[in-house]
């Protein structure tokens, strides 16, 4: 009897025929009725994962509003305006961040006004006006946590301005 050889890529075809086969006999299901009973299932998912969706949406709305409903205005009030620093408009978060400071100047959220304002003539290129508004920290709310930051940021722009003349 003479031996044929075969294609060494022959077994690996049939393992994947019949892998194919398996996964269409499993996701056709056997009959009409066990179809009805997948789609009915799949709609049911579909219900669920789209009503889990929303439902975890209008919870982190909820919990949102919730949290704005427990802080206190002068928080809330610092939040709305550190949105208009970080949207980079820094001339209007100057000006309202010197509102708050008039109209919450025991503010716990006092001396991290008066630093954005500082970092907010620095982002402007105004260091002048930056450093002083640091110094204006450090000597308003010395026992700040930002304090060491706005020194270092003084002779930070110091050093810029010194090299910058030179």
């Amino acid at each position: 009897m003479e031996k044929r050889n075969l294609p060494k890529w022959l077994p690996y075809l049939v393992v994947a025929v019949v892998v194919i086969a398996i996964i269409i006999a499993v996701s056709t299901g056997g009959g009409p009725e066990e179809q009805e009973v997948t789609t009915e299932t799949a709609e049911e998912v579909t219900e669920e994962f789209v009503g889990t969706e929303e439902t975890t949406e209008t919870e982190e709305v909820a919990e949102e509003t919730e949290a704005a409903a427990e802080m206190a205005p002068d928080e809330a009030e610092y939040n709305r305006i550190r949105d208009l620093y970080y949207e980079g408009e820094y001339e209007k978060a100057i000006e309202e961040y010197r509102a708050f400071l008039e109209q919450y100047p025991d503010s716990e959220w006092a001396d991290d006004a008066q630093y954005d304002i500082a970092s907010s003539y620095e982002y402007l290129e105004k260091y002048e006006e930056a450093i002083n508004e640091y110094q204006k920290l450090i000597d308003e709310y010395p026992d700040s946590d930002l304090a060491e930051s706005a020194q270092w940021s003084i002779d930070y722009l110091k050093s810029y301005e010194e090299e910058g003349t030179e």
